[in-house]
């Protein structure tokens, strides 16, 4: 049986889970050199996450969904903010004026924490399982090969042109389903 497409995903989620609660519990104690190391961290493992989710992952499945899919629109958006929030920690936590950012860095944390819990539950109970049930084995293998290539370090994240240019999925021909369960969300 084939490795799954969602396996390598899921890992992520479970460091991404992990350094999050590692973050909370340094906010907590407000350790700034844990609050620093560990928020390094997550932007290292946020980045490279999205990296597979929306060059690989999401780019393949976007050609097994109805044009009008608005879901993965707002999960690249929500990328975009995660990592945008968390360089303003960043920002933060090395400041120069050090004597005034607890408060406004608890609140960041805060934020950055319950939009990732909710952004990585949605992924799991309803984008992942529809990506999986609609993306054919051919493309399935594809992205299979696409994250060892990142995991390699081959892998040009620039270049997304070979995937970009993957012929759209016809029902009449791979069998796959244009519905996703997931498309008016």
């Amino acid at each position: 049986m084939a490795k799954s497409i969602l396996e390598p995903l899921l890992r992520d989620h479970a460091k991404i889970r992990s350094l999050a609660g590692e973050l909370k519990a340094f906010t907590e104690r407000f350790d700034l050199p844990g609050m620093r190391t560990t928020s390094n961290a997550l932007v290292d493992i946020v980045r490279s996450h999205t990296l597979k989710e929306e060059a690989v992952l999401y780019l393949i499945g976007m050609k097994f969904l109805k044009a009008n899919n608005k879901k993965l629109p707002e999960l690249f958006k929500e990328h975009d903010q995660t990592i945008s929030r968390l360089y303003n920690l960043g920002q933060l936590l090395y400041s120069a004026r050090l004597t005034d950012i607890e408060d406004q860095a608890r609140q960041i944390v805060f934020v950055i924490l319950e939009s990732l819990d909710k952004h990585l539950a949605e992924e799991e109970a309803v984008v992942f399982p529809a990506l999986d049930r609609l993306i054919d084995e051919p493309h399935k293998e594809l992205i299979r090969h696409q994250y060892e290539m990142m995991r390699d370090g081959d892998f040009d994240e620039l270049d997304r042109l070979p995937l970009m240019g993957l012929s759209d999925a016809d029902p009449h021909t791979s069998g796959s389903v244009r519905s996703s369960g997931f498309d008016t969300l």
